[in-house]
């Protein structure tokens, strides 16, 4: 675990004279992405004196897998849904951290910049992804997704207004979202070591010799797709009248509907959901025939296999790499509101020495401004101890609790609903 280098500062200390919190910097060259084109510098959002010295690195943006699509809506988490009646935690001061325990809290200030994190020993504590309400599509707020034993909890995917996840997200080794995006993903093995890279995911349905690549996963069925449905689905898949559904059991289809819709998911199976031209290829499968459903998460960048995980989170940009800046928005396609300007934001990532760190930054306000991504990276390198880490969902959204304490001022004002959160946990 890092040892303490930095006196803590309590959450509720937002107007601090103080310059900042940072461990001591090693020199280094940094890479940065392509994160600031000319055309941003011109925007309505004028980058840092800081931001606009650095030379971009030119990478060449991955090719988006065939898929029919339509584009991702640039404010797909936007606008914010609330519960009627609902009001904010009260940001009050996190307890003391007792060394001991193999924790740290971090915060930086510096700049109109407040920024926290919370460091868990990887030996003493686990991380894992939490699904609001256990099911998709489904919101909840990050306190409520909090739970009583948890260490620290934060907001993590992105999503869509109705609550589905739009990411690749795997929990306890079962399949919740997937997107047709080639985007950073944290891995989490069994043994709580952790993977950080760029992924796609490619699912396949084999029967009678033939093969189909599915849509997606736990995701909105189109007109001439195939989604499959499993029991992060809820009881029933949600659609509507016009397809087939083929309910597979224990690998063999035990019923099909036709031009039914919504139908009941078994908690030992899935359902295999086929609109329009996608249905022709199911003209040969009767009740009793076997059908198999095999499921890869791709490393594009070649490194330890996504297949190994238990768990997978799927959000991005790839903000620290291999120890250093490295900033991927524009080859993973980010749309504007994500990809420029400075905003609330969160990230999860590792130290040196593999232990967990979840760190948010607060924005839109008069306490914090917010980063742009390439400022967001510097500090978990540089204050945080970062060595890998990914951007997660910002905005409204961005929350962290440390010991059932709301550590951050959230900008919306009070807790935005959202679609699953990351959180620590004792071993």
């Amino acid at each position: 675990m890092l040892k303490k280098l930095a006196a803590l500062v309590t959450a509720g200390m937002f107007f601090l004279s103080s310059s900042s919190l940072a461990w001591a910097e090693k020199p280094s060259a940094e890479k940065s992405s392509i994160e600031e084109t000319s055309a941003e510098k011109s925007s309505a959002q004028k980058p840092s004196t800081e931001e606009t010295s650095d030379t971009p690195l030119v990478e060449k943006p991955f090719e988006t897998p065939e898929n029919t699509h339509p584009p991702l809506d640039p404010a797909y988490h936007d606008p914010p849904v609330y519960e009627e009646g609902q009001e904010p935690p009260q940001t009050v001061e996190p307890p003391p951290v007792d060394d001991g325990e193999g924790l740290e809290f971090l915060v930086y200030h510096k700049d109109g910049v407040m920024a926290f994190a919370v460091i868990a020993d990887h030996e003493k504590y686990q991380l894992r992804p939490v699904i609001a309400k256990n099911q998709i599509p489904g919101r909840a707020t990050v306190s409520q997704m909090n739970s009583p034993d948890a260490i620290a909890t934060i907001n993590a995917s992105y999503f869509a207004t109705n609550g589905v996840i739009l990411g690749n997200t795997k929990v306890d080794g079962l399949t919740a979202g997937t997107t047709y995006f080639i985007r950073s993903a944290m891995g989490i093995k069994e043994d709580g070591s952790t993977i950080f890279a760029r992924q796609s995911y490619r699912g396949v349905l084999q029967f009678n010799g033939e093969e189909v690549v599915v849509e997606g996963v736990n995701c909105e069925r189109n007109e001439n797709t195939v989604v499959v449905y499993n029991s992060w689905q809820g009881a029933t898949t949600g659609t509507n009248n016009f397809g087939v559904e083929f309910i597979v059991q224990d690998g063999v289809v035990s019923y099909i509907s036709r031009d039914k819709g919504n139908s009941y998911i078994p908690p030992n199976g899935f359902v295999i959901s086929a609109h329009g031209t996608a249905a022709e290829a199911f003209k040969g499968v009767y009740v009793g025939d076997v059908i198999t459903f095999d499921e890869d998460y791709i490393n594009v960048e070649h490194g330890d296999d996504f297949n190994e995980a238990i768990h997978i989170l799927g959000a991005g940009p790839t903000l620290v790499k291999d120890g250093e800046v490295y900033v991927t928005a524009d080859a993973e396609q980010f749309p504007n509101d994500i990809r420029i300007g400075r905003a609330p934001r969160s990230a999860v990532g590792i130290t040196q020495y593999g232990d967990y760190i979840l760190a948010v930054v607060d924005g839109r306000q008069a306490h914090s401004k917010g980063c742009t991504l390439t400022e967001w990276a510097r500090i978990l390198k540089n204050s945080f101890g970062a060595v890998e880490a990914i951007n997660l969902d910002g905005g409204g959204s961005t929350e962290l609790f440390f010991k059932g304490s709301l550590v951050n001022k959230p900008s919306d004002g009070k807790e935005r609903l959202v679609a699953d959160a990351l959180t620590i946990l004792p071993k």
